[in-house]
């Protein structure tokens, strides 16, 4: 059966997926190379409420990234995000304290780089000149001018603060 008919009847299993996959990078390949347009990360910037701001765009952001700007998210200058990141500043997964959804501005300073498969999660701030490494989950703040990796985000080191003209 071929992988349109599966589709319609809902008929998908993981190997399809990358089958899926493929297709769609083949499309977006195709509709890249007739329109004449660069080849650019597929990011999805969302909000479910209206009142949701982003302020400030990071200057790279890699493929298949998602900034969830619900509860507002502000990013600094020169911020590079990398591959499969995750900016979140809205959770319905609420834990113990009984609210139905949790709403909490989340914040990356200037000069920050955020590794592949990470994950930020709602009311987060990171410090200026810090670095995440690669697949964390950063649940708590992280200072300005540091280095953070694991599950959950640990700073490892503190860099002294860089030297600027």
């Amino acid at each position: 059966m071929k992988l349109y008919n599966r589709l319609k009847i809902k008929e998908v299993n993981s190997m399809d997926v990358c089958d899926i996959m493929k297709v769609l990078n083949n499309v977006r390949f195709m509709i890249r190379k007739v329109l004449g347009v660069p080849d650019t990360s597929f990011v999805i910037y969302k909000s479910d409420f209206p009142d949701g701001q982003l302020i400030g765009e990071p200057t790279q952001v890699g493929a298949f990234s998602i900034i969830d700007y619900g509860g507002n998210v502000k990013i600094g200058k020169n911020v590079k995000i990398g591959y499969g990141v995750v900016v979140l500043s809205v959770s319905t997964i609420t834990g113990a304290g009984g609210e139905n959804i949790i709403r909490k501005p989340t914040i990356i300073g200037d000069n920050v780089e955020i590794g592949s498969n990470s994950v930020i999660l709602p009311g987060v701030a990171i410090g200026e000149n810090s670095t995440i490494g690669a697949g964390a989950v950063v649940t708590n703040d992280i200072p300005s001018n540091s280095i953070a990796v694991g599950i959950p985000a640990k700073v490892v080191k503190k860099n002294s603060p860089p030297f600027r003209n």
